[in-house]
């Protein structure tokens, strides 16, 4: 009995050794794998920062649309980029307003100026769906008047190069001056228009193709020193303040004529560009008063270089830059001048502006020449 006893003790031990052996698998079973098996958060954060930045669409909307954009990643020039991210007329208010026009803002200041204004105008439309008062355009907003500006200078400037109301009056084949062998040896032709404006004065046009690249023959207009090396009618230039890369406040000198008892000329001018797509770019420049500068320093800097007997002359104009080819670029610029001579009448000067304004793209096409990288100027690229 006592053995019967001892031999089932043992099995029931054995039993419940077998037990906890499957009990500890069952338990391994179902605890997590080791850390060892699976990125920590850490890992995984940084695997996500190193990931190739996603469409701004798929980011936070307002500040990654801008950064998207001056990333390059999002074409503003494309169609329809301006209403990317924009909410619904229904989702709109004046919290969302002001955020938006924040954005635009921020999109001017960073040399997007053509882009600032067609959103803005997108938002505009979306605040008069909304019903929003008053409208945009009618409230006191430095943002929404700096911005709309651009649509009256240079959409309006596009507008006047592109009309049909010119009248050629001029066309010459010239060989372009300085330069490489490559471009020594071909043409180029020029015309120039004009157009009558209200009031009885003409208004110049002159188109010509110079044989350079588009970078070569953008650099000249971003060094204003050399303005009176090949402009013609300038003396001299100096940037005297610079709001951003691509908007500058420059004073000019024009060049003396010789008229007895007549006061020297010169403008403060503010211009500035746009690329308006892929194969063309866009310069508008105009005079302003010298108190209008940004700041005390620029306004001082303008009064030193201008004698108390000079004469402010008004100009408006700008250029047109369309790419033809790596090494061609078609250049098309307007002008309109005032010089402030009562004693001329405007048809004598309107003739002195058509014959000076036909002298500008060969000038042109020599100092763009100097900043290919054989070229003078080419360190300043």
């Amino acid at each position: 009995v006592e053995a019967a006893e001892v031999e089932a003790e043992a099995e029931v031990k054995a039993a419940e050794a077998e037990v906890a052996e499957v009990q500890v698998v069952f338990d391994e079973e179902e605890k997590e794998p080791p850390a060892t098996s699976a990125p920590s958060e850490t890992a995984a954060a940084s695997a996500l920062h190193e990931r190739p930045p996603e469409h701004a669409s798929l980011k936070t909307p307002r500040q990654a649309y801008v950064e998207e954009v001056c990333a390059g990643r999002i074409d503003g020039t494309a169609a329809g980029a301006a209403a990317l991210l924009l909410p619904a007329a229904a989702a709109l208010d004046e919290a969302e307003i002001e955020r938006l026009l924040c954005e635009c803002e921020a999109l001017y200041r960073a040399d997007q100026f053509l882009l600032a204004m067609r959103r803005l105008l997108a938002l505009e439309a979306l605040a008069s769906q909304a019903g929003l008062q008053p409208p945009l355009r009618e409230r006191d907003d430095i943002r929404v008047s700096t911005i709309l500006r651009t649509e009256a200078e240079l959409e309006s400037q596009l507008n006047m190069i592109a009309s049909d109301e010119w009248r050629r009056v001029a066309h010459r084949a010239s060989r372009p001056s300085g330069g490489s062998a490559r471009s020594s040896c071909k043409q180029y032709d020029l015309d120039t228009y004009v157009q009558e404006l209200p009031g009885g004065r003409m208004a110049v046009k002159v188109v010509g193709v110079v044989p350079r690249s588009i970078e070569c023959v953008l650099a000249p207009l971003l060094q204003p020193e050399l303005y009176g090396s090949w402009i013609p009618g300038i003396k001299a230039a100096l940037q005297v303040c610079r709001a951003s890369n691509f908007r500058r406040f420059i004073h000019i000198k024009a060049l003396t004529v010789p008229i007895p008892f007549l006061a020297p000329r010169h403008a403060v001018l503010t211009g500035y560009g746009d690329i308006l797509s892929a194969t063309s770019v866009m310069c508008y420049i105009r005079s302003i008063d010298p108190s209008s500068l940004p700041d005390e320093p620029a306004r001082v800097a303008a009064a030193a270089l201008t004698s108390d007997s000079s004469v402010a002359i008004d100009i408006t104009g700008g250029f047109l830059f369309e790419v033809l080819s790596p090494n061609e670029t078609r250049v098309s610029s307007t002008m309109q001048l005032d010089p402030k001579l009562k004693l001329l009448p405007p048809r004598a000067i309107d003739w002195f502006m058509k014959h000076v304004a036909a002298n500008l793209i060969p000038m042109y096409d020599k100092m763009a020449s100097k900043f290919e990288p054989d070229g003078q100027h080419a360190h300043l690229m």
